[in-house]
């Protein structure tokens, strides 16, 4: 089967690999679609040097099982036994593994994952599918940002963002800043219902939403974060957060660190993955998926093409 594999130093090969081994308690999923991540691309920037290669990524994904039933793939795989796990955070289990990251994933034409892992798609097309796992980190940011309901704002509006975006809108807030320095992105984060857009943030909020993660971005977030009020991190493009200590303490603020999600919350977005309107995609077939994936390592995205997907069948008209 065709997968393409992450070689480290080496970087991506499209290869003919064997068909992936079922160990007891997995199945094997045939991949719809697959989101290439913006940690996927982190990491092929030489981001995370302890992962063993070669590997096939790709953690954002759905498809078929082979009784052809539509399935999306929860990636956080826990231990099962811990207190964590037990409660559904296999997103904190201390020996947590990522598929796609840890162990082979689905930039590939079929993948074998653990049947826990597995929750049904409801329906969902493979564009679809892909976007859950983005969804999900939305669900709980929101959550971790104490599900606010007053004037909120997004920075970035890259694929997080923009998920992020459609549950704040599904949970009822009409009053939502995304910020975003790239023009076509501000146009796009419009059309999906911000109420306004900038390219720098200002004003106070009762929530901001960073999913940029740089410094600069993080002092903004939280100056622009009201006194009272939840400031949630979800990116991660650099790892220094400096902030004024009183500032947060005077103001009585909370920072909240937002890393995956929670199996309740990935279900969740299984639901609202249902309704999402996302012209922003860009799927592309995995013959051709090296060289635009090489393309964004290098920074060479096109600006309209918010999220690309790595296409193994044919999704055709996005939302058919």
């Amino acid at each position: 089967m065709k997968a393409l594999v992450f070689h480290g130093e080496s970087g991506l090969r499209l290869e003919q690999v064997a068909e992936p081994a079922l160990a007891d308690g997995e199945v094997r999923v045939h991949v719809g679609a697959a989101g290439v991540c913006g940690s996927d691309l982190g990491w092929f920037r030489g981001g995370m040097p302890s992962v063993s290669t070669p590997v096939v990524p790709g953690h954002e994904f759905g498809g078929m099982l082979d009784d052809g039933t539509s399935v999306v793939i929860n990636p956080m795989v826990g231990c099962g036994t811990c207190l964590r796990c037990a409660a559904g955070n296999t997103h904190l289990c201390a020996q947590r593994r990522i598929i796609g990251i840890h162990r082979d994933g689905a930039y590939a034409e079929r993948v074998s994952v653990p049947r826990h892992n597995v929750v049904a798609a409801d329906g969902l097309d493979p564009v679809r599918a892909a976007l859950v796992e983005p969804i999900a980190n939305g669900v709980h940011g929101w959550d971790r940002a104490g599900r606010p309901t007053g004037a909120v704002a997004i920075i970035g509006a890259g694929a997080i963002g923009m998920c992020l975006l459609h549950v704040l809108r599904s949970k009822g807030l009409s009053n939502i800043m995304v910020v975003d320095p790239m023009s076509q992105r501000c146009e796009a984060a419009r059309a999906a219902g911000a109420t306004a857009t900038s390219t720098r943030l200002t004003g106070q909020f009762d929530a901001v939403f960073d999913a940029a993660g740089t410094r600069a971005t993080r002092a903004d977030a939280i100056a622009c974060t009201a006194a009272g009020g939840t400031t949630a991190l979800l990116g991660l493009h650099d790892d220094v957060l400096s902030v004024s200590a009183a500032g947060v303490i005077v103001g009585d603020k909370t920072i909240a660190g937002c890393f995956g999600y929670s199996e309740p919350a990935f279900r969740e977005a299984v639901a609202l993955a249902a309704s999402i309107d996302a012209p922003w995609v860009a799927p592309v077939p995995i013959d051709d998926a090296r060289q635009v994936v090489e393309a964004l390592v290098a920074g060479r995205g096109t600006p309209g093409a918010i999220k690309t997907m790595i296409r193994f069948t044919d999704v055709g008209a996005f939302g058919t």
